[in-house]
């Protein structure tokens, strides 16, 4: 041995795949594409869909097999062991819970933002601190929500984490200047 480390290890991950064929009805394309992206799951081919196994992916994609099934068209489940490309396959899947993770790091960007405008203008509201609440509450769910299917250790994760604590940070410091000087509606 010379010491030098040669290439890390492919991580093992074992995948579920959904490989479906549709009949020709208006809008169940649309609607099994939109299910599939609330579980996670990415494409690696046209009508093929690849999660990470896990019980709830597995439900989601009995339920969608059952669907296709009822509305004429065949779907198979499947649980596979990448043989070869499975780095190709977990890059698209963090690729796309990073996209994810952007949304909400934009979101709370533009959150923070509006407050510090308003926090600027000295237009110090109730009613513009529930809006804002909830813009926050909404934010937060989306981020738990992709870090439950984020199983595979997507990079901007704790970018995510840190930009939900900031505006948590600038909503708190909104609430206080709202109950210390309060304008009417």
């Amino acid at each position: 041995m010379n010491g030098e480390a040669g290439p890390a290890p492919e991580r093992r991950v074992s995948w579920l795949i959904l490989a479906y064929r549709l009949p020709a009805r208006p809008g169940l394309q649309a609607t099994v594409r939109r299910r599939l992206a609330a579980t996670g799951a990415v494409y690696p081919a046209n009508a093929v869909a690849a999660a990470p196994a896990s019980p709830a992916a597995e439900r989601a994609f009995r339920r969608l097999r059952n669907m296709i099934g009822e509305a004429g068209g065949s779907a198979q489940v499947l649980r596979a062991a990448v043989i070869e490309g499975g780095a190709n396959l977990v890059a698209a899947f963090n690729a796309a819970r990073e996209q994810e993770y952007a949304e909400i790091i934009t979101g709370c960007g533009d959150l923070v933002a509006a407050i510090e405008d308003m926090t600027a203008a000295r237009r110090f509201r109730d009613c513009d601190l529930r809006e804002k609440d909830a813009a926050l509450t909404r934010l937060s769910r989306s981020h738990d929500t992709i870090r439950a299917r984020d199983t595979l250790g997507a990079a901007n994760a704790e970018a995510a984490l840190s930009s939900l604590a900031k505006c948590r940070e600038a909503l708190d410091d909104l609430a206080r200047r709202v109950d210390r000087d309060p304008i009417p509606h």
